[in-house]
């Protein structure tokens, strides 16, 4: 761990979609085959990156009204057809944890992903030995920007909001670290809102994954 202005940081959490785990080109492809087999128009890419951030089951409500179990089975049998066809981490992000874990950083996940989507996908990653806990969102948890989910991994990571950096690419993750009272970091590598993201002033930005290694002052391993 190291001394980063007026405190020392302990733990590092990450957001998962496009923070740690590229969903983005897949997702796009899924809503226009969702699209195709419900009868509805394309979704413009803008109009999918504006409404990113929102829950996953309100993201596909809001462009696919109506009966909800059909448009879930549509867009998942797309998505196990297609997810297992690569790991799809950034560049950089397993090199990034195994740096964090080395200079004595505790790590986690808090993402918004459905429990189901998001625990196959990390298993699937390899990046569990980096990771010290995973947390994907189930019934009964409240989405961010929500401190709840953070308050309980900071718990479980046995650090106060003081020594904990949370790391993520939306407006909700800058919210959320700051209603927790943690750090925040604002992930701009494959952000659809970087805008929002820097209206919300984040103490750190950074637009590539090396950045992240560079401004911890973090050894190489």
């Amino acid at each position: 761990m190291r001394d980063n202005g007026d405190i020392q940081l302990k733990a590092v959490v990450f957001d998962w979609d496009l923070t740690l785990w590229n969903s983005w080109d897949i997702h796009l492809s899924l809503m226009q085959q969702t699209a195709d087999v419900l009868g509805h128009a394309h979704p413009a890419e803008a109009d999918v990156g504006r409404e990113y951030s929102r829950p996953f089951l309100e993201h596909l409500a809001w462009f696919f009204p109506g009966d909800q179990e059909r448009v879930m089975e549509t867009y998942l049998g797309f998505y196990h057809a297609a997810v297992w066809q690569e790991r799809r981490l950034y560049p950089g992000i397993a090199e990034l944890l195994n740096q964090l874990k080395a200079n004595g950083y505790r790590t986690a996940i808090l993402s918004d992903k459905r429990q189901h989507f998001g625990v196959p996908e990390f298993e699937y990653s390899n990046l569990a030995p980096s990771i010290d806990r995973a947390l994907f969102i189930t019934d009964g948890m409240r989405p961010k920007p929500d401190p709840a989910g953070l308050q309980d991994v900071m718990e479980s990571l046995e650090v106060t909001p003081e020594e904990c950096l949370y790391v993520g690419d939306s407006h909700r993750d800058i919210e959320c670290a700051q209603r927790a009272g943690a750090r925040s970091g604002a992930a701009l590598w494959a952000s659809v809102e970087p805008e929002l993201v820097l209206a919300l002033e984040p103490e750190f930005r950074w637009d590539r994954v090396g950045d992240v290694g560079v401004s911890l002052n973090l050894r190489r391993v």
